[in-house]
């Protein structure tokens, strides 16, 4: 049976602890996550070359002023753009290095192309790595996928808005948790951990904190 109770254990830090000087999903704002105990909640994307990288936005122009998208680039030309011409963006791998099992990784898998590469060269990583790791995503082929061929993963759907929800119903017995827009709650539980996000005010964690399991925040930890 799977334990999924860690992802209750502690508030669950939305790309890191980051703010106006550490940039979202970079090293030091996942360092600053396992000083403080946090649950590391990021973003992947797979380049080109399938290396698997830490990222939320599909193109560069928000954080790097590049108008690329970066799942068409290889890591090669992708290591020479830098967040805010200061920090590199992680591969997944260097952020497992840094974390080396001491809090968990809530894991979103931003995967447009419906193909399985993406998910096969993900297990790859994730079954060389001795710490506690969840999957979600908004994607039904993403938890198709895992549901198929790795059950024994922690699986969790994101449901983003009300046209999301209506798919709960079908994939409600293949996942463990739901990942749920705070604008979106309370939710019928279904007998699933259930996760809030974004919480971004010390108003909306008092609001919320009674009706989830656990509450993705940012700036407020």
């Amino acid at each position: 049976m799977k334990n999924i109770d860690f992802l209750k254990n502690n508030l669950i830090a939305h790309r890191g602890l980051h703010n106006n000087q550490i940039m979202e999903n970079t090293l030091p704002a996942f360092t600053k996550c396992v000083d403080k105990k946090y649950i590391i909640e990021l973003d992947i994307h797979i380049l080109k070359c399938g290396t698997i990288v830490v990222y939320h936005d599909y193109d560069l122009f928000r954080l790097c002023g590049e108008n690329k998208i970066i799942e068409t680039l290889t890591y090669a030309q992708l290591s020479k753009i830098k967040i805010k011409k200061k920090y590199k963006i992680p591969t997944l791998k260097q952020v497992m290095h840094i974390v080396n099992g001491k809090v968990p990784i809530l894991i979103e898998v931003k995967d447009l192309n419906n193909n399985d590469y993406f998910e096969k060269e993900l297990v790859k990583i994730i079954d060389d790595y001795n710490g506690e790791v969840a999957i979600q995503s908004s994607n039904p082929f993403v938890i198709d996928w895992f549901h198929k061929n790795r059950k024994d993963y922690i699986i969790g759907l994101i449901i983003l808005n009300n046209l999301n929800y209506k798919i709960v119903k079908k994939y409600i017995k293949k996942i463990d948790f739901l990942s749920v827009n705070k604008n979106l709650l309370p939710i019928n539980k279904k007998d699933k951990i259930i996760l809030g996000w974004t919480i971004k005010t010390k108003e909306e964690y008092e609001k919320y904190r009674n009706i989830c399991d656990n509450l993705i925040c940012e700036k407020i930890l």
